[in-house]
């Protein structure tokens, strides 16, 4: 097993932040009052195989223990399969691009890891799921004219698999399927059987479409948006925005959301600053992007297992001044919450300047993504209060 100190992430080993306790009896209303942190970084052995990092790790995802963490990669359409535990590439896992037990030859944007070692490929012309023989073993294409959902825009349509999840049986999937410009304002529930389904409601998420920037001119258009994630964590789903703290909770079965609100004492509870949100040059699409990123914004929810312990980042980008190209540097903030989405503790972290990449809890530490001389590796941070 390799190890290193990781040098670029993380400026120290340890930090203090906030004031001492006013009695050692006492405990403190923010947990993360005096928060301390140590880090290692780990290294992943590839053995004679190569694993692809040039589009990183967001296409990885884990199996119900965290011991294995499966990488796609679209190149080869191979998932790489990482133990954990030992650091070593175990396997790479082949997929067919097209024919019957095609995954899709243009681009995936779903690639996730489905109990009993089953794989959920998705874009925007077929959906199913696969066996790790690489055989498809359940057809979920949802052809936007078989649709029946009441209340789902026409455009939503045409994205309906976005973020999908589904129930345990596999007979209703969820997802929030978004209008080009507008974003995610609703929560489709579909019968995966009839075709048929209802949307709702998440008013608090229409946030996050008023910084979706449009550049539309003679000769380009490019779009920026805001990140919405739609997670399943220990059964229940999750959805939130990097625009606002709102975090919407709901289970299989349910027809209503649980909203939380928060109010932070360290930074807003969402942007504030209008932006203009269609452009027609380069220089006013960069202007706008760096109004929306120079603002808070939030990272998607991170839950330890073992303290039972939910923490969400947040960050503040600071300008880049005249060149667009410069290394992108922040404010860095911690926020968490117990098993039921109370807030316990906030903190800024001013020894970073910059947010953990892809992060994860495992083992009761938080793994960090780091390319290491384009080798696979971990920053493993200790959380110590």
């Amino acid at each position: 097993m390799k190890k290193l100190l990781f040098p670029t992430l993380f400026a120290a080993l340890a930090f203090s932040c906030g004031g001492e306790n006013d009695s050692a009896e006492s405990t403190p209303s923010n947990i993360l009052e005096n928060f301390t942190f140590s880090v290692d970084t780990l290294v992943v052995d590839p053995g004679e195989e190569i694993i692809n990092l040039s589009m990183g790790v967001r296409k990885g995802s884990f199996n119900e223990t965290k011991s294995h963490f499966y990488l796609f990669d679209d190149a080869t359409t191979k998932i790489n399969k990482i133990n954990l535990d030992e650091l070593v590439l175990e396997e790479q896992i082949p997929f067919e691009k097209e024919g019957p037990n095609g995954v899709g030859s243009n681009f995936i944007a779903t690639a996730r890891y489905l109990p009993g070692e089953e794989f959920l490929f998705s874009n925007f012309q077929s959906t199913g799921v696969f066996n790790k023989q690489g055989q498809k073993i359940l057809d979920l294409t949802l052809k936007p004219e078989e649709l029946d959902i009441e209340g789902l825009g026409e455009n939503a349509k045409y994205n309906i698999t976005n973020s999908i999840r589904f129930s345990p049986d596999r007979k209703i999937a969820y997802s929030l399927p978004s209008d080009f410009m507008e974003g995610t304002t609703q929560l489709a529930k579909i019968n995966l059987e009839t075709k048929s389904g209802t949307v709702l409601p998440i008013p608090a998420m229409e946030i996050v479409g008023d910084y979706r920037i449009l550049l539309q001119s003679d000769d380009r258009m490019s779009i920026y948006v805001e990140e919405i994630s739609f997670q399943e964590i220990e059964g229940r789903f999750y959805i939130s925005g990097a625009t606002t703290n709102s975090i919407y909770r709901f289970e299989t079965g349910q027809d209503s959301l649980e909203l939380f609100e928060y109010d932070f004492s360290l930074v807003p509870n969402q942007k504030e600053i209008p932006i203009q949100r269609k452009v027609s040059s380069m220089e006013e699409f960069q202007a706008e992007m760096e109004k929306a990123r120079t603002q808070i914004g939030f990272e998607k929810f991170l839950y330890d297992e073992q303290a039972k312990l939910f923490y969400r980042f947040g960050r503040i980008y600071e300008p880049r001044g005249d060149d667009p190209e410069a290394p992108s540097k922040a404010q860095v903030f911690l926020f968490a919450f117990d098993e039921n989405l109370n807030l316990i503790g906030e903190t800024e972290i001013p020894e970073l300047d910059q947010t953990p990449s892809n992060p994860f809890f495992k083992d009761g530490k938080l793994w960090s993504y780091v390319n290491v001389e384009d080798e696979l590796g971990f920053a493993v941070i200790d959380f110590n209060f």
